[in-house]
């Protein structure tokens, strides 16, 4: 069995590696991510992003502009995220804390949460006891049809 100090070493790393890249995705220059980016249905091509910036329509002359791929996102010169750091941190806590979201969206993650919620404290010892008890328990209700 680990030792609970390098199972919350790795549950550190991961959680800072999985936050690093949610900050990439949601904090980068893309059509989804800017606030002035509408999603709508198009017939025939599915959702289409279309920018409602006042200034663009302007300069556009036009009353639609779409802006749909990460290329027009980047040489946007009005481009307004829609995310900040601290909500994107947020957001990412509020998906830590439910076990349903945690474990769809970061399995691994989710899967060091819960060892060390329910990992022993106590000596080598103590963990074996603790264990070989766990086994008799689960031996006992199967000898006596109690498993469900």
């Amino acid at each position: 069995m680990r030792d609970k100090r390098e199972v919350l070493q790795k549950y550190q790393e991961v959680r800072a590696d999985r936050l690093r890249k949610r900050k990439e995705a949601f904090l980068s220059k893309l059509p989804r991510n800017c606030q002035h980016n509408t999603r709508m249905r198009v017939k025939g091509q599915g959702s289409v992003g279309f920018c409602q910036n006042p200034i663009i329509l302007q300069r556009a002359k036009t009353k639609v502009f779409v802006c749909n791929d990460e290329d027009t996102a980047k040489r946007c010169r009005v481009f307004s995220c829609r995310n900040s750091h601290q909500s994107v941190e947020d957001d990412f806590n509020e998906v830590i804390g439910s076990p349903a979201r945690c474990g769809h969206d970061y399995p691994k993650l989710a899967m060091l949460i819960w060892f060390l919620q329910n990992y022993p404290n106590g000596s080598r010892g103590a963990r074996f006891w603790y264990e070989a008890g766990r086994i008799f328990i689960s031996l006992w209700r199967v000898l006596t049809f109690k498993w469900w």
